[in-house]
């Protein structure tokens, strides 16, 4: 929360109206550490969600264009061969049914979920380690 600062401001008039002014402004706003600090964090997990939802983003395209049968020529080699990266530490867990050509991909889906859970643990350390002990979002 932004501090405001009161300054009381007392200046001389010369001349037969009047002897002193007297004038109050609160025009300051200081921002605290904690505020600082805060914004760090947001910005951190703001770029932390964003890399998640990338790479989330590319594993469900791959999920569905692997679920309607979509042939692997130019953007969907492209797509599989960054997503496979991504997918490759969850193969095999759990098997791929298969259908007439398509295939439920079961290694995107779980990286999806394990990407999100980890994205979500990252998050909440970043905001651990830089928010104050006092702060409103912790």
């Amino acid at each position: 929360m932004p501090i405001e600062v009161q300054k009381e401001v007392t200046s001389a008039s010369e001349g037969p109206v009047s002897d002193q002014v007297s004038q109050t402004a609160t025009t300051a706003q200081v921002s605290t550490n904690a505020e600082v600090q805060d914004a760090h964090s947001d910005r951190g997990n703001a770029w932390i969600w964003y890399i998640v939802g990338i790479i989330d983003l590319l594993l469900v395209l791959d999920l569905v264009f692997k679920l309607f049968g979509a042939k692997a020529v130019g953007f969907t080699n492209f797509l599989y061969s960054i997503t496979n990266f991504f997918a490759a530490p969850f193969r095999g867990i759990f098997p791929n049914p298969n259908v007439e050509g398509a295939h439920f991909d079961t290694a995107a889906l779980v990286a999806i979920v394990v990407y999100i859970l980890v994205g979500w643990l990252i998050s909440r350390l970043i905001d651990l380690a830089t928010r104050p002990a006092g702060s409103a979002k912790a």
